[in-house]
């Protein structure tokens, strides 16, 4: 499964906070990797580097330059969560269960494009949590992944 960043923030000793799409914030400490890779003892030369992290586009991964990234799976396992579990918005949900749920079946955006007649892009939009798609284009979205649409309110 993949796992994307939606934010991150720098911490004090090159800890960073990460947020995933899927709702869980994990602490990653930066000094863990000085041994494996030195090019992360930058951040300790280099002032101000550290705290000019990004997240890449699609949620891949996060960067500082050229030079320094990290992927996105690789703070998913060797990160510690927080406990703290920040609410998600219903497009954000969504966007996660449709990317695991494609995901689970094998299919590639492209395959399920083919199968509902989606265009890939706007299949493409709603795993990013940029479109507000109809019922029945869930519907459509559903059926072509051999599932069925559950939709509820949750008291909170």
């Amino acid at each position: 499964m993949t796992h994307k960043i939606k934010s991150v923030k720098p911490l004090e000793n090159f800890v960073l906070l990460v947020l995933f799409q899927n709702g869980i914030e994990k602490t990653y400490n930066m000094r863990d990797l000085y041994a494996v890779f030195p090019q992360f003892k930058e951040f300790e030369r280099v002032v101000g580097l550290f705290e000019q992290v990004k997240v890449d586009i699609g949620g891949y991964g996060i960067y500082w330059n050229d030079e320094l990234d990290l992927d996105a799976e690789d703070i998913w396992e060797g990160g510690i969560r927080t406990g703290n579990q920040p609410k998600m918005d219903a497009a954000a949900l969504l966007a996660e269960n449709l990317m695991v749920s494609r995901e689970l079946t094998g299919m590639t955006q492209k395959q399920l494009s083919e199968i509902t007649g989606i265009y890939q892009a706007d299949i493409s939009k709603i795993e990013r949590g940029l479109a507000n798609p109809s019922l029945s284009t869930l519907k459509r979205l559903a059926e072509g992944l051999g599932m069925t649409l559950k939709i509820e309110f949750v008291s909170e």
